[in-house]
């Protein structure tokens, strides 16, 4: 080794003497002391910088006093398994020949293997010993050039463990006691209460095998039924490496092994066999049958109840028939949130922090499981329905029949992974199929609000853009899918969230999207403004002048906050006659990026961060509403948005208390308790605050209400799974094109909302909505009160404070 920009020492520092790189993860470093004088070990520490990094990815603590001219190994169990005790620190080495070694004393380097910072084959699947005469410096350079050759030489074989490590004379510790069928076992449910670390042998049935490329690198075991022991967990997850040549066992045999007992991801594991399996009877399927499990639970912990971790790792069935709650992540990792009928957010349906909000919060943890796709890897085409593709899809609220597999937990969900060769669950589609828009009767108004995720044409800065597309041909497909939706929706008048806030030229984004539409369509252009706010994305209206035309100037309003997006409002009378109406689009804060501390921080009620913000906003724009900003005779209020609030939230309750009207959510016009237009955190919200709900809103002031025909989505976004839209990222080519389709389906992760008006015939009470698709229900009525204004700031906090 060449040691650069060193100074001597009258101690002779610590060094490398052996670098270990056996087969199956025996990897281990010994340190040898050529002092005089015995080493604190506890001053040093061993860092390995992987693949050219500079930033340490393990860094592994030494311990005790090393005496003078000793030596010191650091080993990965598996090499601990060969040489028993004399590996004196168990570490989870991970250095590939290609990987910087760097003891530090403190923090000084004092010897090194590798350069830091660079990436080169110094030593790949080869173990070496070094002299131990040649080290006594006090520090050493870790990016100076590295000579492997100078001080290191190749063992005769990488494995040749005794002949290299061991002290003249010494022999290694007993070969593990060699198994066989007839050899005593000790019980997988007797594991569970077991010592970790220590080495047992094991028999059982092995059920699913996920020894295959991309698998999860094992296998589980079951105890035959007739031998299992009640209430008890009786399979347990065997690990073997792919760099392993531990060999096997087949699914339905009967196995026995001998392995350490640990743990991974709160789940019990068999690793580091130190022997191949053994296959005891070959016809042993029929001793494990699939165990019934139903939904929901009764605690997800205690397993004298029934809980999932009486079965972790057994072969189960679920004999009921399951909704498909979520499938955001089926594209990327193959999982869906599967429940007893469709999970619902709680603040959708209930206050915060109401019992029943409460209550059905832990009922939904309780209710749901994930069905992943028994894969490793990310970005596969999902497996069910065969052939999937744009045509071919998985919506939430398909149901699933006959599931059965594998109950495990991972990464921090209980989960079923499917078992090849099994049956396929049976896909019930008609219970959410897609569908066409309902028609719109031209002799009313319709009205829509449409989150266009961001839709941006790049023509403030060219691709990527800040938010959106990445590309233009990312953009085409976006925009052709965005402009199917709005001409089937076939609205009179849109309220566009997350466009482009690029300006109202010719070449802007809301511009672009309005000519697409036909020469008919217009688009509002506030008064002296060439933006909307400084943030990256607007609010927009876009309306068509065969049907509507502007009455007066738009006005603009900002609250101030630079948090909520800025917005406007525009009166509309109809061409053919009628009463006008003032369109908002509204945008408010989003639930994310939440402060520490304060009132916008995330108060554990299930409304996310920013709550204040959006019940301060809301209440400042009815505050502006009041005024008649448009200056008509007869305002007709209808706010169309994103609120970014669920229909039972401190923003929406604070409207209704100034008798404004949740028209989405009306149970008479609207479509009640099953309104939802956003799915969001079935799967990752450990509350259970997650679900189906509307984020998105239509509401209307008590004048306007009366004229009200119908409130419904048009579930073209929610319910699709995210592969189906129009980005390319973690695509293969392949999946580039199966996946996309220029039709209104997943154009946005929002759904539209949809009214319609009659502003023509006498106001008169609302009826239940003729809609031969969309769920009919109902809401609030009540009279227009300023008074609700000014008491709203006291309820919305009296209300917190409960």
């Amino acid at each position: 080794m060449a040691l650069m920009g060193c100074g001597f020492s009258a101690h002779a520092e610590l060094m490398f003497s052996q670098y270990v790189d056996g087969t199956s993860n025996r990897k281990g470093l010994e340190i040898y002391n050529p002092d005089a004088t015995a080493a604190d070990l506890s001053q040093y520490q061993i860092k390995i910088f992987s693949n050219g990094s500079t930033t340490a990815g393990l860094t592994v603590s030494l311990e005790g006093v090393l005496p003078a001219k000793a030596e010191y190994l650091v080993g990965r169990s598996e090499l601990e398994l060969v040489l028993g005790d004399l590996v004196k620190k168990i570490a989870s080495l991970n250095f590939n020949g290609n990987d910087a070694v760097v003891l530090y004393k403190h923090n000084t380097p004092v010897d090194r293997f590798g350069v830091l910072g660079q990436t080169t084959s110094w030593a790949e699947g080869t173990s070496l010993s070094r002299n131990k005469t040649t080290h006594s410096v006090s520090s050493v350079d870790p990016t100076a050039p590295f000579d492997v050759n100078s001080e290191w030489m190749a063992w005769s074989d990488r494995n040749a463990f005794s002949q290299y490590l061991l002290p003249e004379g010494e022999q290694p510790p007993p070969v593990t006691e060699t198994i066989s069928c007839s050899s005593s076992d000790t019980a997988i449910a007797d594991l569970h209460s077991a010592s970790k670390n220590q080495i047992y042998t094991v028999r059982g049935v092995m059920t699913a095998d996920y020894r295959y490329s991309n698998g999860f690198s094992g296998f589980y075991l079951q105890t035959p039924d007739s031998k299992a022991k009640p209430n008890l967990n009786n399979a347990i997850f065997v690990y073997i490496p792919a760099s392993s040549q531990i060999k096997g066992g087949q699914v339905g045999e009967e196995v026995i092994l001998r392995g350490r007992l640990t743990s991974y991801q709160n789940q019990l594991q068999l690793d580091q066999l130190t022997q191949d399996i053994q296959t005891c009877n070959p016809q042993a399927a029929s001793w494990v049958a699939p165990k019934t499990v139903n939904l929901p639970f009764e605690s997800l912990t205690d397993m004298q109840q029934h809980a999932p971790q009486r079965y972790q790792g057994a072969l189960v069935k679920l004999p009921q028939t399951l909704t498909v709650s979520e499938n955001y992540n089926y594209g990327r990792y193959g999982e869906l949130a599967l429940s007893l009928g469709r999970l619902y957010m709680p603040t959708n349906l209930y206050p915060a922090k109401s019992d029943e909000a409460l209550s059905l919060a832990k009922q939904n943890l309780l209710s749901k499981i994930i069905l992943d796709d028994g894969y490793n890897n990310q970005n596969r085409t999902p497996w069910l329905p065969l052939n999937f593709n744009a045509q071919n899809t998985l919506r939430a609220g398909y149901e699933l029949q006959n599931v059965e597999g594998i109950l495990e937990y991972r990464f921090n969900q209980w989960r079923i992974q499917p078992v090849q060769g099994r049956t396929l669950p049976n896909i019930v589609a008609d219970k959410n199929e897609r569908s066409s828009v309902s028609a719109k009767n031209t002799a009313q108004i319709r009205a829509a609000a449409f989150n266009v995720l961001n839709y941006d044409n790049g023509a403030a800065q060219g691709f990527p853009t800040e938010r959106g597309a990445k590309t233009k041909a990312e953009f085409d497909k976006q925009h052709q899918k965005i402009v199917s939706a709005l001409k089937a929706i076939d609205a009179d008048v849109y309220g566009l969230n997350e466009i482009a806030n690029n300006g109202y030229g010719p070449d802007s984004a809301i511009a672009y999207l309005t000519q697409s539409l036909g020469p008919d369509w217009k688009y509002v252009t506030p008064p002296n403004a060439d933006r909307l706010g400084t943030d990256t994305i607007a609010v927009a209206m876009i309306y068509n002048s065969k049907r509507l035309t502007p009455v007066n100037a738009a006005a603009v309003f900002d609250d101030g906050t630079q948090l909520n997006r800025v917005t406007m409002a525009q009166s509309f009378k109809p061409v053919a006659g009628g009463e006008s109406f003032t369109v908002v689009p509204q945008h408010l804060k989003s639930k994310g990026s939440c402060p520490d501390t304060g009132l916008d921080a995330d108060q554990g009620d299930g409304q996310g961060c920013w709550n204040s913000t959006r019940v301060t906003a809301v209440q400042k724009l009815m505050q502006w509403l009041v005024a008649n900003p448009t200056k008509v005779t007869q305002p007709n209020v209808l706010i169309l948005g994103d609120l970014n609030s669920y229909a039972k939230e401190d923003p929406i309750l604070a409207l209704e208390k100034a008798n404004y009207k949740n028209l989405f959510n009306d149970e008479k016009i609207g479509q009640g308790k099953q309104a939802y237009s956003y799915v969001f955190g079935v799967a990752s919200n450990t509350q259970g605050y997650g679900g189906a709900g509307n984020l998105d809103h239509a509401i209307a002031d008590a004048q306007l209400y009366p004229r009200v025909k119908r409130a419904f989505a048009w579930a073209i976004n929610a319910d699709e799974p995210t592969a189906l839209a129009y980005n390319e990222d973690y695509k293969t080519a392949e999946q580039i094109q199966a996946f996309y389709s220029p039709d209104a389906f997943r154009s946005s992760d929002h759904d539209p909302i949809i009214i319609d008006l009659d502003l023509v015939d006498a106001p008169a009470e609302p009826k239940p909505a003729e809609d031969s698709k969309a769920d009919t229900h109902g809401g609030s009525t009540g009279l227009w009160s300023l008074l609700g204004l000014f008491g709203l700031s006291a309820a919305a906090w009296l209300r917190r404070r409960k």
